[in-house]
């Protein structure tokens, strides 16, 4: 019984931290994302290539935080 105990207090710990991590990685990885497109798409002609650059970057980031959480769920 404290082996159990034990082992839910160390994953009660554990997961908040995982979830931050992942969390963490996924905006790292959208801000580079982001970097990338507005050095991409520089010139003012290529606003709406721009413009879908960035929606993808944050539709990316959007499912990568919700792997985090489905991660986490299971």
């Amino acid at each position: 019984m404290k082996f159990l105990m034990s082992l839910a207090v160390v994953l009660l710990l554990y997961l908040p931290n995982a979830w931050a991590d992942c969390k963490s990685d996924c905006q790292d990885e959208y801000q580079s994302e982001v970097n990338l497109c507005k050095e991409q798409y520089e010139d003012p002609d290529d606003a709406d290539d721009l413009q879908m650059c960035l929606d993808d970057a944050r539709s990316e980031y959007e499912s990568c935080i919700a792997e985090c959480d489905d991660s986490i769920q299971t």
